[in-house]
């Protein structure tokens, strides 16, 4: 026997018959119920874009610039339009996603985080925070006899919805790719700085709406806006560290 077939014996006597197809899992990229959530809501945006353009700019310019709420409400409230639904639907939808994704990268648990269960509960749980939120702007606005002034800081929060709404979808999609932290903490970040341009426009307008005292008016927004928004980041923050909210 040859040196050449000696060798080649030695190469070829443990090699498997048979190869093993395997499906290669690419865990990086999001299941797809993540893009329909996602091109769901550009598709409600530019659904709105295309049917009421003026209307659409008329919401979003309120975040930055100062307008006649009372006559623009006798003409068309956003707050009871189908516009406003899709926004405030969309809003809710990208906001949960954005948590769900956040918690899974930080925490890891794909068997808690990872699946639609608890993107559903997000949602309730965003729902349930805005419509208490919008609620109680109401029953004070009524009791205090201040409609033109709580209207007004609700459709402001609207508008802060319009314009984040394609900033968030755009993250995601980023995120639906490359699920890193420092995208989740970018879409944090970006939502704690139009929240806090919203806090700071709603105390000014206040003062001029109802003319009250500074330091109640402080104490309102406190009750209404910052100590729920940083009840729910505080919850978030232990999820991730926890598993737990309490």
């Amino acid at each position: 026997m040859t040196g050449l077939e000696i060798g080649f014996q030695i190469i070829t006597e443990n090699t498997a018959k048979s190869l093993d197809e395997k499906v290669r899992i690419m865990e990086s990229v999001a299941p797809s119920w993540n893009f329909i959530v996602i091109f769901s809501a550009i598709l409600g945006l530019a659904l709105i874009k295309h049917f009421a353009p003026k209307r659409l700019k008329i919401v979003m310019s309120m975040l930055y610039q100062s307008s006649d709420t009372e006559k623009m409400t006798r003409e068309w409230n956003p707050l009871t339009s189908i516009s406003g639904f899709i926004i405030a639907a969309s809003y809710i939808a990208l906001v949960s996603l954005l948590i769900q994704k956040s918690v899974l990268i930080y925490n890891g648990n794909s068997i808690l985080y990872g699946g639609c269960d608890f993107y559903l509960e997000a949602c309730v749980f965003t729902s349930a925070y805005i419509l208490v939120q919008y609620l109680f702007i109401n029953i004070y606005g009524w009791l205090f006899n201040t409609q033109v002034a709580s209207q007004h800081q609700a459709i402001t929060h609207l508008s802060m919805a319009t314009t984040l709404n394609p900033v968030l979808s755009m993250l995601l999609l980023v995120m639906a790719f490359y699920p890193m932290k420092i995208f989740a903490i970018t879409g944090l970040v970006i939502i704690i700085i139009f929240t806090g341009v919203r806090i700071a426009k709603t105390f000014v307008e206040f003062q001029f709406f109802i003319k009250g005292e500074t330091l109640n008016i402080f104490l309102y927004l406190c009750t209404l806006e910052i100590i729920p928004f940083s009840v729910a980041l505080t919850m978030i923050f232990r999820m991730i560290a926890t598993d737990s909210v309490l």
